[in-house]
């Protein structure tokens, strides 16, 4: 048997490093996409899956004395400090320049911190558990005090325990092996919710579930100890290196990484509570359903985003600036043609999407979803550029753009949205308030952030990678208003429109929005992905043989 791809292999091997260099980061982000996609997809099941399984366990009250216990101790995942992120980041620097003793420094370092945070977390957390009655506070009536302070504690285990574990299982990422880790991940997720469903079918109760819930996060850590013991015997894990003067200085970058964090939370909810306060509680559930939608595209941008960051970060340490732009130019285009062609889309069929996902018991405001979904656009081009200033380290500025923006956003939210400046806009004028606010402060400090990082033309930016797709996205709309104003049947509609506009998306930015230089780099690519598949096919048939 032959292969013409096999017979042009001595071409393709002779070509430049830096090729196979891309070729390899796009093999390992596409397997770590599909990685965390899994993951998603395993915590969206898991979560809905359990709680009819709660509720026929435990019933309604005593389910919701669990979640307020869960409530409590979630806000101790803000011990991170932010200060993963940034140790992740030094490490994955560190180990691309084969710097292994700067990289054990760093790691134990980070480590002996990261047990200090837990350990002390955890006697506060005793503390309050053994010593304060709040299951009188927040009125349990199911749930003894004992049973309460045990199963809080053991629920703060899993968190305070993940806050030391987080830093170990980053180290996949410094070795490019991130799609392992994130597989990790994904079966400690599957156990949590699996162990947690069985415990519940046997009538288990409050400390029987927190208890199995720690198991999954003890076997991972056995199992992940071992694992890169044996894979990676230069890395050092343990705590005896640990250099305090160099704990300090991380201690300034992992506060801005923090802000980041906490402004994306303060943005999400603040805009919720003011829709609250401002309209009511029922303004508050279509707003909700309605920007779940209009977020579940830029969700696979984030995820796209988190598994291009550790290859960003490899790329930066060696200097090789010119992959970075062509990454930069390629995942800004991307992420506005799948977003920018899932809200033509949105615009045309949420309507009947919110109507069979509520049960019709939403009622549906097309103005509200359009401004979602200019949101939606607006937004991305800076949320794609943000991960290679936080890639590099270099996020301070950027963090500095996220807490203005979100601030700026909700006063003008509660301007636009109230009467004191006689507008009244109601729940679409907190989210103008934000997209306004987001266009005057991130929306263009961010690509200028990170063009003059990168030393890309800003001109450039804004031209090419992004204004260079309008006529894509007007092509798209204007087939989906023809489709939708011809065609009366709704699936035939829905289908019909989501096949147009992904073609023409395909179409669109490959012939259009793509470069020359862009389209014979992603011809190289698949060339090369094409040679390795051929060659290990190949390699297999001749096993078998």
């Amino acid at each position: 048997m032959t292969f013409p791809s096999i017979e042009r292999s001595t071409a393709l091997r002779n070509s430049t490093i830096s090729n196979l260099t891309l070729v390899n980061i796009t093999r390992r982000v596409t397997l770590g996409a599909l990685a965390v996609f899994l993951g998603q997809g395993i915590t969206m099941v898991g979560q809905v899956s359990v709680v009819p399984v709660f509720l026929w366990a435990w019933g309604a009250e005593r389910y919701g004395e669990w979640l307020t216990l869960y409530a409590i101790v979630g806000y101790l995942t803000i011990l991170n400090f932010g200060m993963q992120m940034y140790v992740v980041n030094r490490l994955n620097q560190a180990y691309t320049l084969k710097k292994i003793d700067e990289y054990n420094l760093i790691l134990h370092t980070a480590l002996k911190l990261f047990l200090i945070v837990s350990c002390v977390g955890g006697v506060i957390v005793a503390a309050f558990c053994f010593l304060l009655p709040f299951e009188r506070w927040l009125h349990f009536v199911h749930t003894t005090h004992i049973t309460a302070a045990l199963a809080g504690f053991l629920l703060s285990l899993q968190i305070l325990g993940n806050i030391p574990m987080g830093l170990v299982t980053g180290t996949y990422r410094t070795f490019g092996e991130l799609p392992r880790g994130q597989m990790i991940g994904n079966v400690q997720r599957s156990l949590f919710f699996l162990l947690t469903a069985l415990v519940l079918g046997l009538h288990g109760g409050l400390l029987d579930v927190a208890a199995v819930q720690l198991l999954p996060l003890i076997g991972v850590t056995v199992y992940v100890l071992m694992d890169l013991h044996k894979r990676h015997p230069e890395i050092d894990i343990g705590i005896s290196k640990a250099d305090w003067r160099l704990a300090i200085t991380f201690l300034e970058p992992s506060l801005f990484f923090f802000i980041i964090q906490i402004s994306g939370g303060f943005t999400f909810q603040g805009s919720i509570l003011l829709v609250g306060a401002v309209v009511g509680p029922a303004a508050v559930a279509v707003y909700s359903v309605l920007r779940t939608l209009a977020n579940l595209i830029r969700q696979i941008v984030g995820s796209v985003n988190s598994v291009l960051w550790p290859e960003l970060t490899s790329l930066e340490a060696l200097g090789d600036y010119a992959h970075l732009r062509e990454a930069h130019a390629l995942l800004v285009k991307g992420a506005l043609a799948l977003c920018g062609t899932a809200a033509v889309f949105l615009h045309f069929e949420a309507k009947d999407i919110v109507a069979f996902w509520t049960g019709g018991r939403i009622v549906f405001d097309q103005t509200l979803m359009d401004l979602f979904l200019i949101y939606l656009i607006l937004q991305i081009p800076w949320i794609a550029s943000s991960v290679f200033p936080a890639a590099t380290n270099r996020h301070q500025k950027l963090a500095i753009a996220y807490i203005v923006s979100g601030a700026l956003g909700l006063i003008l939210g509660y301007l636009f949205s109230s009467q004191v400046i006689g507008v009244g806009l109601g729940t679409r004028g907190v989210i103008l308030g934000v997209l306004v606010g987001e266009v005057l402060t991130a929306g263009w400090y961010v690509p200028a952030l990170t063009c003059r990082i990168l030393g890309e033309n800003l001109r450039r930016y804004w031209l090419s990678f992004v204004f260079r797709g309008t006529p894509v996205l007007v092509a798209e709309a204007l087939v989906a208003w023809w489709i939708s104003a011809a065609i009366i049947t709704p699936a035939a509609r829905f289908i019909l429109i989501f096949l147009s506009v992904a073609i023409l998306a395909l179409v669109g930015s490959y012939f259009w929005w793509a470069d020359s230089e862009e389209r014979n780099r992603m011809q190289d690519i698949l060339a090369r992905v094409k040679l390795s598949l051929a060659l290990r096919f190949a390699k297999f048939m001749q096993s078998k043989n």
